[in-house]
């Protein structure tokens, strides 16, 4: 069964939110028209409520001076636009009972007084829209980066912590479901059924029973990398929780004393005359401050009965692992068990054998933002000539057509993407057979915003749709032109 996440989440938003910009000859207007399911409601794509004046907030003002190199402030740049809906003229006219409710359209006019700081009310309403747009996306596009994972972390990992960093891997992708979920219920994968309830028991399975069969296989053996290391770390961990249980005992025996100092008239019942749902009236019951505290007791001893749990836990792996004497034919039953989880997880997170569990995520950036710390292979294009120079592809980036027909234009880059994707065919097969599940290629500029985003967009066409792999596309740097 096929099932990104990734994509998924690339339609989901596509379908979200659309932007239309037309230019009046007389007058600079921009119209943006939200066109999901929830801006009909007046929300956003999370549910949470939709604020117009989100449009022309400060922050996205600010950025969109930074991005154009205006020469003035956001108060003043405020002051040149003005935003208006369908529904104003509406409740204009007191007259006529207004049909409309909530509204989905959003007129940006920028007044011609933009001329007095040199600069077109077209270029301002057009930075506002690549602004606001990759704020947008920013704020309610799917954030996939869970679905990479990465087992790295696992070289030289304690044995019963490799089962709590593969129960936070299960839950990463677990809690990144609901979303999908809500969005389409009634999903079902045309090859093998799979549904995202199936998937998230399969998640559950995974945990409450494989990986318990782990942690008990590793405590009945009291298998460790370093004995008297884990011992002083189980210690330690349980003197703090001690700490933290003792706080707990102390704030419910305080909530009892409380209690118990109440005289009994206080802790009658308060009763108030109250109607119910029917309109019929009764004497219905309050809580008076006693009830508060017994219930703030009853919290505080759950808490500490759950930290003593812990330190139980602790201190039984803890003597499991001092009496522990693992032969090395354990140790490697141990070892081929915890491969035999990664690759569990890893068919859970991508159901699909012909991509080997193997992501590559193409990266455009800029060198002067630093370079991308969990990059595999780092490519510098600064060897292209640079359209920043050039005055009419000053503000525009890689994702603009002329950007990419003037990149394009050289020789050298297509010689270099064929060069880049002939590597990749023989590197991301060895890759794989090693067991490598994700591969960054990070394809860097001087800004990240021209050539490198250029050709990161071009070499993910290239390898998309390419068998043996999943390929996503990022752009790390294209929101901080200017800075």
């Amino acid at each position: 069964m096929t099932l990104s996440m990734a994509a998924l989440g690339t339609l989901f938003f596509l379908a979200w939110f659309v932007s239309q910009l037309s230019v009046k000859l007389w007058a600079p207007d921009m119209l943006l028209v939200f066109n999901y399911e929830e801006a009909a409601r007046g929300q956003n794509p999370n549910v949470t409520r939709f604020n117009e004046s989100g449009i022309l907030s400060e922050s996205i003002l600010e950025q969109v001076i930074q991005r154009g190199a205006l020469e003035l402030t956001a108060q003043e740049l405020a002051g040149l636009l003005a935003i208006s809906t369908p529904l104003d003229a509406e409740k204009l006219n007191g007259e006529q009972e207004s049909s409309l409710k909530i509204s989905t359209e959003y007129w940006i006019h920028c007044s011609e007084r933009a001329a007095l700081y040199h600069i077109q009310p077209r270029t301002v309403l057009s930075l506002l829209a690549d602004v606001y747009w990759e704020d947008f996306v920013r704020s309610y596009g799917e954030n996939d980066s869970v679905l990479d994972l990465s087992f790295d972390e696992l070289e030289g990992m304690e044995y019963l912590d490799v089962k709590d960093f593969l129960e936070m891997q299960a839950y990463k992708l677990k809690n990144y479901l609901p979303t999908y979920s809500s969005q389409s219920s009634s999903f079902r994968a045309a090859d093998g059924g799979e549904t995202f309830a199936s998937l998230s028991q399969k998640i559950d399975n995974f945990v409450e029973i494989e990986l318990e069969r782990y942690k008990a296989f590793v405590l009945e053996n009291g298998l460790s990398l370093n004995r008297g290391t884990y011992q002083a770390r189980m210690q330690f961990a349980n003197r703090l929780l001690d700490t933290e249980r003792m706080k707990d005992m102390a704030a419910h025996d305080v909530r009892i004393e409380a209690i118990d100092m109440y005289n009994a008239y206080m802790t009658r019942f308060v009763l108030i005359p109250t109607y119910d749902v029917d309109r019929e009236f009764y004497m219905s019951k309050t809580k008076v401050g006693v009830d508060y505290f017994a219930d703030e007791a009853k919290e505080h001893l759950e808490s500490a009965a759950g930290l003593l749990e812990e330190m139980e836990h602790n201190a039984y792996a803890s003597a499991q692992v001092g009496g522990g004497r693992g032969s090395s034919e354990v140790r490697a039953q141990a070892d081929r068990r915890v491969q035999e989880l990664k690759e569990e997880l890893n068919r859970i997170f991508v159901e699909d054998a012909a991509y080997n569990s193997l992501m590559v995520t193409v990266m455009s950036f800029g060198f002067k933002h630093g370079i991308p710390a969990d990059a595999d292979l780092v490519l510098d294009v600064r060897f292209l000539p640079n359209p920043f120079y050039i005055e009419e592809l000053k503000c525009k980036t890689g994702n603009d057509r002329e950007v990419q027909e003037y990149v394009m234009g050289f020789r050298e880059a297509e010689v270099f993407l064929e060069k880049l994707t002939d590597m990749l065919e023989f590197l991301i097969p060895n890759y794989v057979k090693e067991g490598k599940n994700r591969l960054v290629v990070a394809i860097g500029c001087t800004g990240g915003q021209h050539r490198s985003v250029t050709l990161a967009r071009e070499l993910y066409r290239r390898m998309k749709g390419r068998g043996g792999y999943g390929c996503k596309l990022y752009h790390r740097d294209i929101t901080q032109q200017g800075k």
